[in-house]
């Protein structure tokens, strides 16, 4: 074929870019509605990882949430999907790849994307280098050169020349995905009653913070996190201490920016307390109201944390000798949360 368009429905859920593709197909495929964060966090964001490497830039660093290829596990595991990577390529064996797929009736999900070269978002386009974007790819034209996509902040269609699909496409992500990737999934025939949804994605969650297969991650890399924390300092160089802490700043924020005017510095925890809220709404299971307060509170102290490291970088007040104590309250609050989820669950 020269050009086709799958059409689909296609919610709008800012920041939401890994997963937001997924969910629109998900939902066109089996009519069942999922809230708008929902992917998002059970299948990793609002969690923990704290990562070191000697050659690493920064040797430490903290995320406040999964790496992409574990949440699309964790998708995998919870909605029964089948998702394969396909990364590293050239340019024109993935996009050849893209186009097989929609003709046969098959969004996929491309990225890593830099928002600098997509002409559609004139916010960042030659002007803000941004990165990793993702978006659904549900058409193309041979004829006009174009690709057709969904974007997790945008309503509507965009259309992407593949001149700049090249270069928005052509950069990799160490550690995360590789350039020109195009994700790929299947939705099973059956889903799971929506209950089941909520109970199987919030036990994994739980888990996962609780007994994590590394020390490092989840509650207990909390606590690891609290009491290396005072010497990183001693062990980092100057340049590393610094990018390592403006790293911890900046991915507790949504976007992930060290921008004090976003102010959204919880590690995605506002996000979450939301969401149970809605869960408890929606499926009647009234003690996830408590957790969803516990979380709100962590996400706050998150937030206290984050600006206590951005005061110092600054070169303002120094409360440093705070944080410590601050993640160690953030480790007693979750652990005591998931430990509510699953006795909710159980």
């Amino acid at each position: 074929m020269q050009e086709k368009l799958i059409e689909l429905p296609h919610a709008v859920c800012p920041y939401t870019c890994m997963v937001n593709g997924i969910r629109d197909v998900y939902q066109w495929r089996t009519g069942q509605r999922l809230p708008d964060e929902f992917m998002m966090i059970t299948s990793g964001m609002a969690g923990f990882v704290y990562l070191k490497h000697k050659r690493a830039k920064p040797p430490f660093m903290v995320f406040w949430g999964q790496s992409l290829k574990q949440q699309y596990k964790n998708l995998e595991q919870i909605f029964g999907l089948k998702v394969h990577i396909n990364e590293g390529r050239s340019f024109a064996f993935a996009l050849k790849l893209v186009k097989r797929e929609i003709d046969a009736g098959n969004p996929v999900v491309v990225g890593p994307l830099d928002l600098f070269h997509l002409e559609y978002r004139p916010e960042f386009f030659h002007k803000v280098h941004a990165f990793p974007h993702f978006a659904l790819a549900v058409g193309y034209s041979d004829l006009e050169r174009k690709i057709f996509l969904h974007d997790c902040d945008l309503p509507g269609v965009q259309e992407l020349s593949y001149e700049n699909l090249e270069l928005a496409w052509e950069r990799d992500e160490p550690g995360y995905i590789r350039r020109n990737a195009v994700i790929t999934f299947s939705i099973p025939e059956e889903p799971l009653e929506f209950r089941e949804l909520v109970r199987k994605g919030l036990l994994l969650k739980a888990e996962q913070m609780l007994n994590p297969p590394i020390s490092n991650f989840g509650v207990p890399g909390l606590r690891k996190l609290a009491q290396e924390f005072p010497r990183w300092e001693e062990f980092l160089r100057e340049e590393d201490y610094r990018s390592a802490l403006e790293l911890m700043v900046m991915y507790a924020n949504t976007p992930p920016t060290l921008a004090p005017e976003i102010n959204n510095f919880t590690g995605r925890r506002k996000e979450f307390s939301k969401l149970l809220m809605e869960l408890s709404a929606l499926t009647g299971m009234k003690g996830l109201t408590s957790v969803a307060e516990a979380f709100a509170s962590s996400g706050e102290i998150i937030r206290r944390i984050s600006h206590i490291l951005l005061d110092w970088l600054k070169g303002e007040r120094d409360a440093r000798g705070e944080v410590s104590r601050l993640l160690f309250e953030v480790a007693a609050i979750e652990e005591e949360g998931y430990l509510k989820i699953k006795g909710i669950y159980h």
